[in-house]
């Protein structure tokens, strides 16, 4: 049984512009960590915005303004402070013993959402392991006089607990969840190398994209779709087949964000082999947002941490509804075709039929496969079974002399360089035997 929070909890948003990125692109951020803010259940109050050419190392913002803030956080009877940025224990410790508040992180908010999130065993797991090795790196126990605070943002799920957790409590604790979810990707394995077989294509994109949306229309599926960032945690993968096209394998992953949580990156691991594995990733870009050029960025270095940044992408432009017909919309189309030449504009929304993408996953597939004369030996029954359901059979004649089954197939090259390995094994230890 789901139980709502019956009074949000109120907060104040903080950031520090250093004038690294734009003015704009930063409020932009902060209007993100609002809707982060709005996703984890506070109610947002006001904002402070401060211009400094680096953080103060006590305090991250200067220490006037954490004053200014304080006052009006009392008046308000505001109890949480929300940043822009990490903190280090030290300046979280100093704001917290200035304001009294409650001090939240970015990457503490982002895991108190995951944690909300989470709704499958391994999911929970996934996000206990990276706020406990998240709490372990910022010792968690410097805000202990603040525990009488339950329940608040950043303070949920496995976070009430760390508070009274030592570091050697902490990393005996995030051994046993490594080991537990270990256990859980092996089971994850053995369950993709059953479906070997087949193409595997991963949705991938910047949170609220619109990646389920797709997702579903494509598959048929009802997953959760919500305007929430990180609204689904779990990848979920469905097998689909079009009329004379092969099967294959579509997958949702969970949303990319700027300054993802690198903990998080390192617990969703399973959840993120099925992007390093893919085929094709079909990158999913939201167009309604202004700087959305930057979320492919943020996306990309996120594919990068995970060794992925070598896939073959497919950008998926959603929501090309809100695209006019206009000189500047023809333009903006012209150029992100010209920049992303393997590209289609879709609404995953409204539009009734998806061809024109379909076409290009299959066609891109189908020019993934070359032609190859493959000799297998007759007594390989099974492998010879395998090839003509599953593979396209051009030619195929038997080679009695040799005992040999001769096929003429169009196939992958990792699934070629499979079946050769199998092929050579078997004459191999044949040879062995006769020896």
């Amino acid at each position: 049984m789901e139980i709502t929070k019956k009074v949000q909890e109120k907060v104040f948003l903080i950031g520090l512009h250093t004038g690294k990125e734009k003015r704009e692109e930063y409020e932009r951020s902060v209007d993100e960590l609002e809707h982060l803010s709005q996703t984890a259940g506070a109610e947002v109050m006001g904002r402070f915005v401060q211009h400094l050419e680096k953080p103060n190392p006590s305090t991250y913002i200067g220490k006037g303004k954490i004053a200014e803030v304080s006052a009006e956080a009392k008046d308000r009877k505001i109890n949480t402070l929300i940043f822009n940025d990490n903190l280090s224990p030290a300046q979280a410790k100093n704001i917290a013993r200035i304001t009294e508040c409650n001090i939240v992180d970015r990457t503490e908010l982002i895991l108190d959402i995951f944690a909300t999130h989470a709704q499958t065993k391994e999911a929970k797991m996934q996000v206990e392991l990276a706020m406990l090795q998240y709490n372990y790196s910022k010792l968690r126990n410097l805000w202990q006089h603040f525990s009488r605070i339950e329940g608040g943002i950043g303070l949920r799920g496995p976070g009430e607990t760390q508070i009274e957790l030592d570091r050697r409590e902490i990393k005996k604790k995030i051994g046993i969840l490594q080991r537990r979810i270990n256990d859980v990707e092996k089971v994850s394995v053995v369950k993709r190398k059953k479906r070997t077989n087949l193409r595997n294509v991963s949705l991938i994109g910047y949170t609220n994209a619109g990646k389920t949306t797709l997702f579903n229309r494509i598959t048929g599926e009802h997953l959760y779709v919500a305007d929430q960032l990180f609204a689904t945690l779990d990848s979920t993968t469905r097998a689909i087949q079009k009329e004379g096209e092969e099967r294959i394998v579509i997958s949702d992953t969970i949303g990319f964000i700027k300054k993802l949580p690198h903990t998080l990156v390192s617990s969703f691991h399973s959840t993120l082999l099925e992007v390093t594995e893919a085929d094709l990733l079909l990158h999913v870009v939201d167009l309604s947002q202004p700087d959305f050029e930057n979320y492919i960025e943020a996306v990309n270095e996120v594919l990068q941490e995970i060794e992925a940044d070598d896939k073959d992408i497919l950008y998926v432009f959603n929501k090309a509804d809100i695209l006019k017909d206009t000189v500047s919309n023809k333009f903006l189309r012209k150029k992100l075709l010209m920049k992303y030449p393997m590209s289609v504009f879709i609404s995953a929304k409204y539009d009734q039929n998806f061809n024109e993408l379909f076409s290009l996953i299959f066609g891109y597939l189908s020019n993934r496969k070359r032609e190859e004369v493959l000799r297998i030996p007759l007594e390989m029954k099974k492998l010879i079974s395998f090839l003509k359901s599953q593979v396209e059979i051009l030619e195929k004649q038997i080679d009695k002399s040799n005992s040999e089954q001769i096929l003429k197939v169009r196939i992958t090259k990792e699934l070629s360089q499979k079946v050769k390995k199998q092929i050579d094994d078997f004459k191999y230890i044949r040879y062995i035997n006769e020896e």
